[in-house]
């Protein structure tokens, strides 16, 4: 039962790991559209600081939603959404990418929420 939830979590810091880094660098690269890799980079540092706070500092499971850092997900992928609205075929798949995030940050914490039954 618990090799599903390790795999996944694994997989899951892995993507944030390489969409982080990998947004960084387009960055700093200068790459356009600049706003499309910032909210790419913001939807996948959200949920990454969370894990990197939860490995730094146990902390015990609650049935409190971290509000926080899904708004600053959500507000990653609404940032790739308008620019790719914007800039159309240039701003590529990153919308793709970010909801992708998102929905994996949402399949987590209904997975692993302090809820009877999970």
């Amino acid at each position: 039962m618990n090799l599903p939830k390790t795999v996944f979590t694994i997989v899951f810091i892995a993507w944030l790991t390489l969409l982080s880094v990998y947004g960084l660098i387009q960055l700093a690269r200068g790459m356009e559209p600049m706003l499309s890799w910032l909210g790419l980079v913001l939807s996948a540092v959200a949920p990454l600081l969370f894990f990197t706070r939860e490995l730094l500092i146990k902390t015990p499971r609650t049935f409190r939603h971290p509000l926080g850092y899904s708004v600053l997900c959500g507000l990653g992928l609404a940032t790739t959404m308008a620019m790719s609205f914007r800039h159309g075929p240039a701003a590529g798949l990153l919308h793709v990418w970010a909801g992708i995030t998102l929905i994996g940050w949402m399949a987590y914490l209904r997975w692993f929420s302090g809820v009877p039954g999970n």
